[in-house]
């Protein structure tokens, strides 16, 4: 194995990724079910409840920047954790959500396309911006 196929392989930090995977989802997940039961605090939720939710578009925005502000903390922790390849590491955080967000559009037609789109597009620049400000921490850290 040539040096440089070394440095490839050590360019990816598992355990960072996976607890920026964590803090992003878990941290979504718990912001969205406390909106959400703050929402629906006083009703039921059947269908027409739930479709009042997905037609509010500032509670809707609120959600997508809950979710990205989410993915920008543990992408810039995945960076932290794997303190080489800052922006490549954070960025597979954003990767991964992608393709979640991908197979929700697929399977799930009852959140806004525009939703699902804007998470989308956003999702990986917004999870280098925090593998970035990670690597700016350090290089301010090291001079």
């Amino acid at each position: 194995m040539s040096e440089g196929e070394q440095k490839r392989e050590r360019k990816f930090h598992f355990i960072g990724v996976l607890i920026g995977l964590c803090i992003d989802n878990f941290g979504t997940l718990l912001t969205s079910g406390l909106i959400g039961s703050l929402f629906f605090a006083d009703s039921t939720l059947n269908n027409s409840e739930l479709q009042k939710l997905y037609d509010n578009v500032g509670l809707m925005l609120l959600l997508l920047v809950m979710g990205l502000s989410w993915t920008l903390f543990g992408s810039y922790m995945t960076a932290r954790i794997a303190r080489r390849a800052e922006i490549f590491n954070a960025a597979i955080v954003g990767v991964i959500g992608a393709g979640i967000g991908f197979d929700s559009m697929l399977s799930d037609h009852t959140v806004p396309l525009w939703y699902e789109l804007l998470g989308f597009i956003a999702i990986v620049p917004v999870s280098m911006l925090g593998g970035y400000m990670a690597l700016k921490k350090k290089r301010a850290r090291l001079k």
